[in-house]
């Protein structure tokens, strides 16, 4: 065990004369008493006896710690030095308590070491009789059990030289290098070459806590890893030194990079998704807008029932395809956390009166009565999410109920608004309300039926109302009829929104309004162009910006109306364009937004922009009424009911 006790040099370069602890007295080893993982005493070694002889019956098997712990330092002038386990218990060394103010009394002041009061009380000095030296006392301190045998790698090095004094066994196993080679080498020696500057200047700027900090060390084998170091000044014999403790942290800091590369990739992910699902979302509707447009077209040509009748299954499975599409996009968007939530102040009379018009139709077909009560509550929520939750809401009931009415009114509960939709449908059976919200529930609704959906509409309320931490409720009696409720918070004031751009009514006037079209899909323009000029327009067509300008300065005959996609080719978007028309006509133009866009960003900007909104596919009947809005129904020809 020679090697063990080679751990300090004295200023003489000679190794210290330490002659070895017997075990023969129990003393002059530390005491040590191991703790269980319930903070029992577990074992204790002879010198723990020695030293804890005052502690009477509290130093036995069983007895709790750390009663014992203070009644060593009462009666017995023992501290204890804890040192964890892996299974939740304690190694805990035991030594006199030093005297601080004089730990070396027989040493001169040029002599005795001053250590800090922390570290003080965590180093075995002694304040036995006899003279000792600075040196003798760093020997005792580095040879001890709580130096040599501590769990995490110890050293003890030269501030004015960098050179290690001292080192323990687990640096020794942790860096692979032998004692002799450790001691002598410098603290710089271990640490990568661009990391020495940064180590000289925090020792230049010394503190009380020597070198604390992350650092990189430098392995025998040229492996780097990343620790924690603690580190404590102390002085000894007119030498400044430093005890420094190193955790080894390498698999933490892996870890932190691998969950940063992780979430960078995520956010990556996320924004090609997003792309993704912009790009899905409008290219998709292109071509079903086009076609809901020319079979709205077809209606008004086709007077036998034969081929009415497939007008109207045509329809039918236009429909189904729409609402396919929406589900599984919205589905997709929701699921992949790409829709963002902007809750907003705004009138719900608003959206009521939106939902009347769109279903009016549908429900008139149907032979239904459609009711919406209007509410001048002002609620607090993101306006677009709550619209497409309220739609699927109705677009359920109109399907599912055979006869009879709708209603949908709102009622106030405090500080919130619960809007109502009731329908006299076949109801929901009570075995099955807990099932309704799941993806392709379709009740007792046979799937070849005319009133069979996909099944994903109430999954996608769910969806919604959780993102926007909303309410969501059902009652039903079967056979009569169900009510579902989502419960928004309540606000004083509305979003401030621009009323939409409208003409006068113009009774009198018999002139076939001029109106033109801006939209880049050629297939859509046609059908746009085809419809409005069965309704009685006088169309002009354009496929951008661009062009559109060049037809309206061509053109000195005054414009009655604007229509434009939203997304348009080039930098300029439909509002844009609507915009600078009526800028350089000088007039108050009306205009009409039709989008396929479901991006929040983008239907905020186009609801704020004061203009009409139409979401694509749009049906004729949509595209009919809004146009008769702006321009008086008594301009357009009939065409499309």
């Amino acid at each position: 065990m020679p090697d063990q006790n080679r751990t300090a040099l004295d200023t003489s370069g000679l190794w210290p004369l330490l002659d070895p602890e017997p075990r023969a007295d129990p003393v002059r080893g530390p005491g040590i008493v191991a703790v269980d993982g319930r903070g029992l005493i577990a074992s204790w070694n002879g010198a723990a006896s020695t030293l804890l002889s005052n502690a009477g019956p509290l130093l036995a098997l069983e007895q709790p710690f750390g009663q014992l712990e203070m009644e060593a330092r009462r009666s017995c002038g023992v501290s204890f030095i804890r040192h964890p386990m892996a299974d939740g218990g304690l190694v805990c060394l035991c030594e006199p308590m030093p005297v601080v103010a004089a730990p070396f009394p027989n040493l001169g002041p040029n002599l005795a070491p001053t250590v800090s009061a922390q570290a003080a009380a965590s180093l075995p000095f002694t304040s036995g009789a006899g003279h000792a030296t600075g040196q003798d006392a760093l020997a005792r301190i580095t040879s001890s059990f709580a130096f040599l045998r501590n769990p995490l790698p110890l050293w003890i090095f030269d501030r004015g030289t960098l050179a290690f004094v001292a080192v323990n066994d687990a640096a020794l196993a942790r860096y692979g290098y032998s004692r002799d080679r450790f001691l002598d080498m410098r603290i710089s020696d271990i640490r990568p070459s661009e990391d020495v500057p940064r180590l000289l200047e925090s020792l230049t700027e010394r503190g009380d806590h020597g070198e604390t900090g992350q650092w990189r060390h430098r392995k025998a084998d040229g492996g780097v890893i990343d620790v924690l170091v603690t580190s404590e000044w102390f002085t000894m014999d007119g030498r400044s030194l430093c005890m420094t403790a190193a955790q080894d942290i390498t698999n933490h800091c892996r870890l932190e990079d691998s969950l940063l590369e992780a979430r960078i990739e995520a956010e990556r992910a996320n924004r090609a998704r997003s792309r993704f699902f912009a790009v899905a979302n409008h290219d998709l509707r292109q071509p079903l807008a086009a076609l809901s447009l020319f079979v709205g077209a077809l209606e008004n040509r086709l007077k036998d029932p034969t081929s009415r009748d497939i007008l109207r299954a045509m329809n039918t499975a236009l429909a189904t395809i729409k609402n396919l599409v929406d589900a599984h996009l919205d589905i997709a968007r929701i699921d992949a956390g790409t829709l963002r939530v902007e809750p907003v102040g705004h009138s719900v009379n608003g959206l009521l009166t939106r939902m009347a018009l769109e279903f009016a139709g549908p429900a008139r077909q149907k032979g239904l009565t459609l009711h919406v009560a209007p509410c001048s509550a002002v609620i607090r929520s993101d306006r677009d999410l709550l619209e497409r939750i309220l739609r699927n809401l109705l677009s359920n009931a109109v399907r599912y109920t055979s006869s009879g009415r709708i209603l949908v009114g709102c009622r106030r509960q405090g500080d919130r608004l619960r809007i109502e939709v009731w329908d006299t449908g076949p109801g929901i059976p009570a075995d099955q309300l807990d099932i309704i919200f799941e993806e392709f529930y379709r009740g007792n609704t046979p799937s070849t039926s005319d009133q069979a959906g996909f099944g994903l509409g109430l999954s996608i309320v769910d969806r919604l109302s959780r993102l926007l931490d909303h309410s969501m409720s059902v009652r039903s009696r079967e056979g009569k009829g169900s009510v579902f409720a989502i419960t928004v918070p309540m606000e004083g004031e509305s979003e401030l929104r621009p009323d939409p751009v409208r003409l006068p009514a113009r009774p009198n006037d018999t002139s076939r309004p001029r109106v033109l079209v801006i939209e880049d899909d050629v297939i859509v323009l046609q059908a746009l162009e085809l419809l409005l000029d069965q309704w009685g327009c006088d169309v002009t067509a354009a496929s951008g910006y661009d062009e559109a300008v060049k037809e309206v300065a061509s053109d000195t005959g005054p414009l009655d109306l604007v229509i434009a996609d939203f997304r348009l080719s080039g930098p300029a978007s439909g509002i844009v364009a609507i915009r600078q028309i009526a800028k350089m006509l000088d007039t108050d133009l009306p205009g009409l937004i039709i989008t396929g866009d479901t991006d929040p960003r983008c239907l905020k900007e186009a609801r704020l922009s004061g203009y009409s909104l139409l979401h694509k596919p749009v049906s004729a009947l949509a595209l009919r009424a809004a146009v008769a809005n702006l321009l008086g129904r008594e301009r357009l020809r009939d065409g499309v009911a």
